[in-house]
């Protein structure tokens, strides 16, 4: 009875990671046309039963997850490790399970800070529960802005001058679309005026990328 039992829960699991294979890129081109209406669709889908919820797209965790490993993956195919420098950086990032873990959880921190943001401009009180609808509808804004970023990154580190260029391009043309996109969401959500969202989407922005910046440079330094 135990063996049928594991046997019914590893099909259950390949079927749910073998349509990862069409859902993931279905959601990534939902999220890159449309990343307003897969924001607010996020927050209405948390409001079905659970077995309900997402049953034509990824979830937004989820799908910020694969897509820092979709780029992992491309990190993997053109030759491009990171290498740790420092005795607590190679504890942290020094194998694929760490590094994969701590790109996830910098990625996340814009969602986390932005959706924070948002229900301080609202005036709400932050819990748990509060947090999660905010922070799923970012969590799909930030996948797209993530997998570009870390692809442009690869291009920068790697040797040749028209590489590095790419890289630097796509990574301006992703935070623009990503200031772009929060600009928006801010401004709809919280029916504000272009230039307070625009001016608090930019906050939050640097806000992250200075936090991260700084967690990136005590793991170099330590």
């Amino acid at each position: 009875m135990d063996f049928l039992k594991l046997l019914k829960s590893l099909e259950e699991f390949l079927y749910e990671v073998i349509t990862w294979l069409v859902f993931f890129p279905l959601t990534l081109w939902r999220v890159a046309r449309h990343p307003q209406r897969m924001a607010r669709y996020a927050e209405t889908e948390l409001r079905d039963k659970l077995e309900k919820q997402f049953d034509d797209a990824l979830s937004p965790p989820l799908f910020l997850m694969l897509a820092i490993l979709a780029a992992h993956v491309l990190e993997l195919i053109l030759h491009q490790r990171v290498q740790a420098t420092s005795e607590l950086s190679r504890q942290v990032v020094g194998n694929e399970q760490g590094l994969l873990l701590f790109r996830t959880l910098t990625f996340a921190l814009w969602p986390l800070l932005m959706a924070i943001h948002c229900q301080r401009r609202r005036g709400q009180r932050l819990d748990r529960e509060s947090l999660r609808r905010p922070f799923y509808a970012q969590c799909y804004l930030a996948a797209p802005f993530a997998i570009t970023v870390s692809m442009a990154m690869q291009l920068v580190i790697k040797p040749g001058v028209t590489s590095t260029r790419i890289g630097w391009a796509l990574a301006v043309v992703a935070a623009v679309w990503y200031l772009c996109v929060q600009a928006r969401w801010l401004r709809e959500t919280l029916r504000a005026n272009w230039w307070s969202s625009g001016l608090s989407a930019l906050g939050v922005l640097v806000l992250g990328g200075i936090i991260n910046l700084t967690i990136g440079a005590v793991l170099v330094l330590n």
